[in-house]
């Protein structure tokens, strides 16, 4: 079975073209995707408002049809469309400010982003129905030439002079230009003076021939970097695709998004509000008692919420006071602080917010029937969230995205289970390269086939798994490639050098356990706090846990929450939204494994065999075989599937031979359900 074909752009763009007076309001058209199921669990309180108020989204990788196994993640971008519109009209009675925050990374992730040609055909066009005050691109957008210069011409253009690259270029027509503008100021609805930047980290992965990354140091000598110092301003903002935790040591390699935060706290002391991505979780990061950072989770799970109170303007002409019954922000990031809050003149508080529909309604139009079974009301959908879930719906059917391929009976997660326990997916993935990978013509003989943590992106949850789904959890199309009978002591002493911590034992030698421990690309072997596998920072000195492993949390009633986020930051454990019970993440899988396949004996590796792997990592076992002397050079490299064939295709073919197809029968895990 194949994955979805990719369909020309001119079809799909098509899809967004249905205009919103075309929908009669007597119609009652999809809300969220049909597939998805609401949450029951409601929000905890009321969001703090304060005079500034901020909605950030991180890292949608595309994922704008929400997730139909996970409950608390089950709204689209549709719902998200409608929550927005009525949170603004919130913030216009209140005579406060609300600004739209993006911190990068469009693609590589869902089906609906990755399988048009180019990648964002639809997504992009979908994405662009919400008004962003501030955004930037992320280092996905960058991958390669034609992407950058792709977003350069649609979604650059779409936003103006709001889509923010500070130190991002892209070669066109031989010549490097910014991708976006290299900074906004502009005034606020209630006229608070703002200048925000937008920086990306350097991916080693980028296109280095046809984009630029520059360095903050690079942003400090530009000479528009002085004149948007000299403007006259209240706040600045600061969106960047990095961590907001890793610290600046040297301004000419380290973390643009925080060097750029010192440089400026060197100039001035006026408030700084950062906005990070790239990691994948929650976190929030103070730096001193008027600039602080916050990052919203990944894949349209998370919406992130911040509230500033008095930032001192002259040029203020909203709300004197905060009116309404909700709570305002009353924490500080002032170090040390042990006095009265009243002490205190800057004033903030953070939320994270589930992406589901009964969170958006309960924070703005209010929610129907008791807090056991909320519903959400028909108000809370206005014309426009309901063309965007119609558009959603329309270009997952065209784009096969909904193709049922088999029930996942459970959760299949990156380190809830140990190495070698079922409902590991790394375990999932070792048996479905072994049934999947096969040369027809070599098949009966014995085979290793090598693959590495980076290749699986999300979890799998119990539930219908669909083409779609196997876009998301494994997005690179990355080629298999093998050696020919590679001798097993050749083997060993590469998988040594690479120190993967699988055993091998060669039948001929006797030997057993030679296992190593996986080092952090230099750094030292440890769990991690979060679901990222990609982080290019290894300083976590600024890194809050985003999970913790207090014991399961229960309501008045005695029911359990639903597993999820439980963070705690920067401004202690009551960021989350909605109440949860821990994640428990026992260890982080094994950098790079592979999967046995064919032996005569299991329990032994014979004399020689295929060696199999995919092209990502050809250089590096290429390298570890030099720097062991075996006798393997890049002439020795096959093709092993035909080109067609890639990891992406491995779990949608072993899901569909594999796994029950009664649909029926498939149910997903309900909140508190265990």
């Amino acid at each position: 079975m194949r994955s979805p074909s990719v369909l020309s752009t001119a079809a799909l763009l098509a899809l967004a073209t249905v205009p919103v007076t075309a929908f009669d309001d007597n119609i009652i058209y999809p809300q969220q995707q049909k597939e998805a199921f609401n949450t029951t669990e409601i929000p905890r309180a009321p969001l703090p408002w304060g005079k500034v108020n901020f909605l950030h989204t991180t890292d949608t990788h595309g994922w704008l049809d929400g997730h139909a196994n996970v409950p608390s993640w089950g709204a689209d971008w549709g719902d998200f469309v409608s929550f927005v519109m009525h949170m603004k009209d919130k913030a216009l009675r209140k005579k406060v400010d609300l600004l739209l925050i993006d911190s990068g990374d469009f693609h590589d992730g869902g089906g609906l982003s990755d399988s048009t040609s180019p990648k964002g055909a639809v997504s992009d066009s979908i994405f662009e129905n919400i008004d962003y005050d501030i955004l930037t691109i992320g280092n996905h957008g960058v991958r390669t030439g034609a992407e950058a210069l792709n977003v350069h011409h649609n979604l650059s253009r779409v936003f103006g002079d709001r889509f923010l690259t500070s130190n991002v270029d892209v070669k066109e027509n031989g010549i490097f230009k910014s991708i976006g503008n290299r900074y906004r100021a502009f005034q606020t609805r209630n006229g608070l003076r703002i200048v925000a930047f937008g920086v990306t980290i350097n991916d080693r992965g980028r296109d280095l021939s046809n984009t630029e990354v520059y360095s903050a140091g690079w942003i400090f000598e530009q000479p528009w970097f002085d004149e948007a110092m000299k403007k006259e301003i209240d706040l600045y903002v600061l969106v960047g695709h990095a961590p907001t935790y890793a610290p600046c040591l040297d301004p000419k390699k380290d973390n643009p998004l925080v060097c750029l935060r010192d440089r400026i706290r060197n100039s001035t002391d006026k408030p700084i509000q950062l906005f990070g991505g790239h990691a994948h979780h929650r976190n929030f990061t103070c730096y001193d008692e008027k600039s602080s950072g916050i990052e919203s989770g990944k894949y349209c799970d998370t919406v992130g919420w911040v509230a500033l109170n008095d930032v001192p303007s002259p040029t203020w002409s909203g709300a004197k006071a905060l009116l309404g019954d909700e709570p305002h922000p009353n924490k500080s990031c002032a170090v040390g602080n042990q006095g009265d809050i009243q002490d205190i003149p800057y004033l903030l508080d953070r939320r994270y917010l589930d992406w589901n529909r009964v969170t958006f309604a309960y924070h703005t139009v209010n929610l129907e029937g008791d807090t056991s079974n909320p519903s959400v009301p028909a108000s809370f959908d206005r014309p426009l969230g309901r063309k965007v879930t119609d558009d959603i719906s329309k270009a997952r059917l065209l784009l096969n995205l909904t193709h049922f391929l088999g029930c996942a009976k459970e959760d299949y997660c990156f380190n809830c289970k140990k190495v070698g326990q079922d409902g590991n997916i790394y375990e999932l993935l070792k048996l479905a390269l072994a049934d999947t990978v096969v040369k027809k013509e070599r098949a009966h003989l014995a085979r290793v086939v090598l693959s590495n943590d980076g290749t699986i992106r999300d979890n799998i949850y119990q539930g219908p798994f669909t083409t779609g789904d196997a876009y998301a959890v494994v997005p690179f199309p990355n080629r298999f490639q093998y050696i020919a009978n590679m001798s097993c002591h050749d083997f060993k002493k590469m998988t040594s050098s690479l120190q993967a911590k699988q055993d091998v034992s060669c039948i001929d030698d006797g030997d057993h356990n030679d296992s190593s421990v996986i080092n952090e690309e230099g750094h030292g072997s440890q769990s991690q706090s979060h679901l990222e596998l990609r982080s290019i920072f290894d300083d976590r000195s600024y890194h809050q846990a985003t999970f913790s492993h207090k014991p399961e949390q229960q309501n008045g009633e005695g029911k359990q929450h639903s597993p999820g986020y439980t963070t705690h930051d920067a401004l202690g454990n009551d960021g989350d939204d909605t109440l949860h019970s821990p994640v428990i993440e026992d260890e982080r899988y094994m950098k790079l494994f592979w999967a046995n396949a064919s032996f005569p004996n299991p329990s032994h590796y014979p004399p020689s065999f295929d060696m199999v792997f995919t092209d990502y990592l050809a250089k590096r076992i290429l390298d570890a075989l030099k720097k062991t002397g075996a006798p393997y050079t890049e002439k020795d490299v096959i093709s092993y599937m035909p080109r067609t064939y890639t990891s992406r295709d491995v779990l949608v073919d072993y899901t569909a031979r594999n796994w029950d197809h009664d649909r029926k029968n498939c149910p997903i895990r309900k909140p508190g359900e265990r």
